[in-house]
């Protein structure tokens, strides 16, 4: 509780700086303390704060909503086709045990025929009551493509946290992230999105993170950059767009340095409630899709991390639009069609290999106190020309931070820069690669 309070109390500031947050929620987290000096916190109506004694105000309770398209009804099965889900699941259905994606979502209809033999016991958090029924029909939409994608033994845990209009508030959405994830969750799909950042929500995902449980989200459907929403702009989960079946990104799609794959999205037929089938079309079922994918992942292999996944994700893709990743596709589209359990590199291996290969980095002085906001400018001892090779990574941990190089052919320097601000108080490395030349590092930690 101590370390939510502190992070936050900047916030506190930009709340009175910026009062226009209270056109987008009706509600705020607050702390309360009781008469024993006991502290909770709470979402309360803005007019109920006048009410409370020894209440703080941490953040907006903001709203997040689905957003989808209908469309007419198509194959069930075109999008698992796409991504070679078939075989992956054959491969993986003879394996004991079972896997569970928790949807946190508008509930599911757990009666669905399709459905009905998949489902775990959830919780809804909109009625505060362990029927997660869905009367809406997204929860059980994306629950369907998951059920399509995938064997018998990965199973479905429905989070009702939205309600019958697909909104929902960061705080019920947060403690159901926390339930999935103390109720035995291997996966968590999220397929909505908000414009606000929110610290609440944040500590929830990091939550979900350090108990090793993978998040995919979808990147939203407002033609836009994901830099303006949440959590789709979050570089610590697995955030997807959607494409067409010409492998087109869809129209609707946000893109944007955050997105790390894409999947089928357009034209999707899946279950809806009352045992039917409708077609909807939206980066909500694009993420179902990955998920589906990173559950069989587990399948395979329990013990692997949130970092491991996401790399067998990033790994097995058709690489699509610009070579390597770029803002639309990520690394490309999800297709695990020659997937081979048996041609995984060992991860103690890859440990080992990365430790070798960072012997031969030429260090560059380690720097502290970084700004968030950080630039750099690296000057080479001649003039580059359009036939020099030369890349730059930046790293948080084994994530890649998305960065911007400028380059002018005929001078000796080029400036690159993070997209975003970096996290403060943060570890990062900074790599120089040097076709026929020398590889170089430097370590360096933010500031305030």
């Amino acid at each position: 509780m101590k370390n939510l309070f502190s992070s936050t109390l900047f916030l506190l500031v930009t709340l009175c700086a910026f009062p226009a947050w209270a056109e987008e929620t009706d509600r705020v987290i607050v702390q309360v303390k009781d008469d024993q000096g006991n502290q909770t916190i709470e979402s309360v109506l803005v007019e109920e704060i006048e009410d409370l004694d020894e209440a703080d105000i941490l953040q907006p309770d903001f709203i997040r909503s689905i957003s989808l398209q209908e469309s007419h009804v198509g194959s069930k099965s075109w999008g698992t086709l796409r991504i070679g889900a078939q075989r992956m699941k054959t491969m993986t259905s003879p394996i004991e045990g079972s896997v569970i994606v928790a949807i946190i979502d508008t509930g599911v209809d757990e009666t669905h025929p399709f459905l009905k033999d998949r489902i775990v016991d959830g919780y809804d958090f909109i009625n505060n009551d362990t029927n997660p029924r869905d009367v809406h029909f997204h929860g059980t939409h994306v629950a369907g493509i998951i059920v399509d994608t995938t064997p018998a033994n990965v199973k479905i845990m429905p989070i009702r946290a939205l309600d019958d209009d697909g909104k929902g508030y960061d705080s019920d959405i947060a403690k159901g992230i926390r339930f999935a994830v103390d109720n035995g969750a291997d996966v968590i799909n999220m397929s909505f999105a908000g414009e606000e950042y929110s610290p609440f929500l944040a500590e929830a995902i990091d939550y979900a993170l350090s108990k090793n449980v993978p998040i995919i989200v979808s990147s939203g459907n407002e033609s836009t950059d994901t830099e303006n929403f949440y959590p789709a702009s979050e570089e610590k989960i697995i955030v997807v767009s959607a494409i067409d079946q010409i492998d087109h990104i869809a129209d609707f799609s946000n893109t944007g340095a955050s997105i790390d794959v894409s999947a089928p999205g357009v034209n999707i037929s899946s279950s809806v409630p009352g045992g039917q089938f409708a077609s909807y079309s939206g980066t909500s079922m694009a993420a179902p899709f990955v998920s589906g994918i990173a559950a069989m992942f587990k399948l395979e292999n329990p013990t692997q991390s949130v970092g491991e996944i996401e790399g067998l994700l990033k790994k097995y893709v058709d690489d699509r639009g610009a070579i390597g990743r770029d803002p639309l596709f990520g690394e490309g589209v999800v297709n695990v069609t020659g997937y081979d359990k048996n041609l995984v590199i060992d991860h103690e291996q890859v440990t080992v290999n990365k430790d070798k290969t960072a012997i031969a980095f030429v260090p560059f002085p380690e720097q502290r106190g970084v700004p968030l906001d950080a630039k750099w400018t690296i000057t080479f001892d001649r003039p580059l020309t359009d036939g020099d090779v030369v890349d730059f990574k930046v790293f948080r941990g084994d994530k890649e931070v998305p960065i911007t190089r400028t380059f002018n052919s005929g001078e000796n320097e080029i400036m690159i820069a993070p997209l975003k601000p970096l996290l403060p108080h943060t570890t990062y490395r900074l790599l120089l690669f040097v076709e026929h030349g020398r590889d170089y590092e430097m370590k360096f930690v933010t500031g305030d």
